[in-house]
C-alpha cells in the first residue's frame, strides 16, 4: 500500500474528537482545581495542559510508526512491563493508605501500572497473532492465562485493584477476539461465576475467610461503605458529594467554573464536574461523544487487514470502554469507589500519555485498512 493511499484511510474524525475531548477534559481540571486549596489539586490544571501536548506528541509519534514493527519487540515490552511492576513495589513512593503505585522525580510522577495497560495490549495482540491456529489449544491457553496473571498480580501487590480489573478486562476483549472456540468460553464462565458468588458470601460474613488476604483493608472498606453507606458515613463522603454534585446541575449545569469543591473532583470524580457545570445535557455529551469514540476503534477493528490489528484495536475499545464505565458508575453510585480515572477527562500524566498512545495505535491500524467492514 502506497503512502498517499494509507493517508487516505487515516481517520481525521477519530483525531478531531479525541483533541475537542481532551481540550474539554483540561477545561474541566481547571474548573475542578479552581475550587480545591490543595497546592497538588491546583497544580493539576497546569500539568494537564502539559500532559495534554505531549500526549498529542506521542499520538503522532505511535500513529507514524508501523504497528506491525512495535509488535515485533512484544516478549521486550513484556519484560519491561513486569520488571516497572516489580521495581515500583521496591522503590516507588508510599502514600499514607500503604500503596506503593509510582515513580516519583521531583513533582512528577509515573505509575506503571497505567503503562501496563497499553503493554498487555501489544503483547496479548501479538502472542496471540503469533499462534493463533493453535489457540483453541489447551496449552496455549494456560500459557496464555499465567502470562496475564503474572502483572496482575504485581499490581494487586501495590494494591491498585482498579488498574488490575482493567488488565483483566483488556485481556478478555483480546482473547475473546481471537478464534477461541466457545466452549472455552463457556469454561471460562463456570470457572469465574462460581468465584464470584465465593467472594460475595465471604464479603458478607462476619468472620471472613479469605476477602482480607486478596484485598487490602481500604478496598473492603470501600466495599462496605457501597453496600451499607449508613454504617459508613465517613467513608461515603465522597461519593454523597458526587451525587449531591451531580443533582445540583439537574439539566443544563450551574455553568462553567460555577461549581462547587468537588473531593477528587479533577480526576476520580470528574464526571461530577461534568454534572454539577453542564448538567444531564452535559453528561449525555461526554457519554455520546465517547460512546462514538469507541464505536470507531471498534470499526477500525473490523476493518484490519490481519489477526494483530484487530486484536490490538479491539483491546484498545475494551480498555476504554470498561474505564469508562467503571468511572461513571463510581461517581453515581452504582459502583463501589474505585479509583478509575475517566479516559482523557481526568487529570494525571501517565493515563494521558498512555490513552494517546491507544489512540494512535488505533490511528496506525486504521491506514491498513484493506477491507469493508461488511464484508467478512
Amino acid at each position: 500500500m502506497s503512502i498517499r493511499r494509507q493517508w487516505q484511510s487515516f481517520d481525521f474524525l477519530l483525531v478531531l474528537m479525541i483533541i475537542g475531548f481532551a481540550i474539554f477534559g483540561v477545561l474541566m481540571v481547571g474548573a475542578a482545581s479552581s475550587y480545591s486549596t490543595k497546592e497538588s489539586v491546583i497544580r493539576a490544571y497546569g500539568s494537564q495542559k502539559l500532559f495534554f501536548a505531549s500526549g498529542l506528541v506521542i499520538l503522532a509519534v505511535v500513529t507514524a510508526v508501523d504497528y506491525h514493527f512495535i509488535a515485533r519487540f512484544y516478549w521486550l515490552i513484556y519484560g519491561v512491563m513486569i520488571a516497572l511492576l516489580i521495581a515500583v513495589l521496591i522503590l516507588g513512593e508510599d502514600d499514607p493508605t500503604g500503596t506503593a503505585r509510582w515513580f516519583r522525580f521531583s513533582n512528577f510522577t509515573i505509575q506503571p501500572s497505567e503503562f501496563s495497560k497499553i503493554f498487555i495490549i501489544i503483547f496479548l495482540a501479538k502472542f496471540i497473532d503469533k499462534l493463533r491456529d493453535s489457540i483453541n489449544n489447551i496449552g496455549v491457553l494456560a500459557v496464555l492465562a499465567a502470562l496475564v496473571v503474572v502483572p496482575v498480580v504485581l499490581i494487586m501487590r501495590q494494591p491498585s485493584l482498579s488498574a488490575s480489573l482493567v488488565i483483566v478486562f483488556i485481556s478478555v476483549c483480546v482473547i475473546f477476539s481471537s478464534n477461541l472456540k466457545p466452549r472455552y468460553i463457556l469454561i471460562a464462565l463456570s470457572v469465574v461465576i462460581p468465584i464470584l458468588c465465593l467472594f460475595i458470601w465471604d464479603l458478607n460474613n462476619e468472620d471472613r475467610v479469605f476477602i482480607d488476604e486478596v484485598l487490602g483493608h481500604y478496598q473492603v472498606d470501600r466495599i462496605e461503605t457501597f453496600l451499607n453507606p449508613e454504617r459508613n458515613s465517613d467513608e461515603f463522603y465522597q461519593t454523597s458529594a458526587s451525587l449531591t454534585s451531580i443533582g445540583s446541575g439537574m439539566l443544563e449545569g450551574k455553568g462553567y467554573r460555577q461549581g462547587s469543591n468537588i473531593p477528587a473532583g479533577v480526576n476520580d470524580f470528574i464526571f461530577s464536574v461534568v454534572g454539577e457545570q453542564f448538567g444531564f445535557v452535559g453528561c449525555a455529551g461526554v457519554l455520546i461523544v465517547f460512546f462514538i469514540i469507541i464505536s470507531k476503534c471498534i470499526i477500525i477493528a473490523n476493518r484490519s487487514p490481519d489477526t494483530l490489528g484487530r486484536l490490538m484495536a479491539m483491546g484498545v475499545a475494551g480498555k476504554l470502554a470498561f474505564e469508562a464505565f467503571v468511572n461513571v458508575g463510581v461517581a453515581t453510585d452504582i459502583m463501589p469507589n474505585t479509583g478509575m480515572p475517566f479516559p482523557f477527562l481526568s487529570s494525571g500524566g501517565s493515563s494521558m500519555w498512555v490513552n494517546m498512545a491507544c489512540i494512535g495505535l488505533v490511528l496506525n491500524i486504521g491506514l491498513f485498512k484493506a477491507k469493508s467492514i461488511f464484508k467478512g
